[in-house]
């Protein structure tokens, strides 16, 4: 049986507000700037009762059913370089509530395709930022490591194992530079 992850109350909050925001009359009307309906046909050619439903994408301009488009913030709900640090849970979800729900000119109609290519690169930017502080931390401590060798014997154990997660992320495309760094300070601790 798989194990239930433990209640993150920020991120419930979260999902329940994103829930409302995709129901509420602002995304409703953004949705029916562009819908078009056009002709259906049945397999042997008659044409059915219904039309399909379609509505353009703002980003590619193709036409696309409506199940497989979406209303996008521009400006994403989480900021690229994440919450500050400083922030406690309050302040997360008051930033949060307050991206979420904006003005009408921040949002756009994006078909599947282009959100999940938005998505990506918007995820990548935020893991970048976040390792390259992390990586920025690990450096200060091997160049204080380079100078202190015989105070500092366990260093390299500890930070080669830390470097080995960020090699790990070969695979992941936009992160070549990040995996570069982490290889060249492992290397400098061998």
């Amino acid at each position: 049986m798989k194990k239930k992850p433990p209640f993150n109350q920020e991120m419930s909050i979260r999902g329940a507000n994103r829930r409302l925001f995709a129901r509420s009359p602002l995304v409703r009307e953004k949705l029916e700037e562009s819908r078009q309906e056009f002709p259906r046909y049945k397999k042997d050619g008659t044409r059915a009762k219904k039309n399909w439903v379609k509505r353009q994408c703002e980003v590619c301009d193709k036409w696309v059913g409506s199940s497989k488009i979406a209303i996008d913030h521009i400006d994403p709900v989480v900021p690229p370089e994440g919450f500050p640090a400083s922030y406690d849970i309050w302040d997360r979800i008051t930033v949060f509530l307050k991206r979420l729900w904006c003005d009408k000119s921040n949002l756009q109609r994006i078909c599947d395709t282009c959100h999940d290519v938005k998505t990506s690169k918007e995820r990548i930017e935020r893991l970048i930022e976040k390792y390259t502080q992390e990586l920025d931390r690990i450096e200060i401590e091997i160049n204080y490591w380079d100078n202190h060798q015989n105070m500092l014997m366990d260093l390299p154990k500890t930070h080669k194992k830390l470097l080995s997660k960020y090699i790990a992320k070969k695979k992941t495309k936009g992160l070549e530079k990040i995996v570069e760094r982490a290889q060249n300070l492992k290397n400098r601790l061998l």
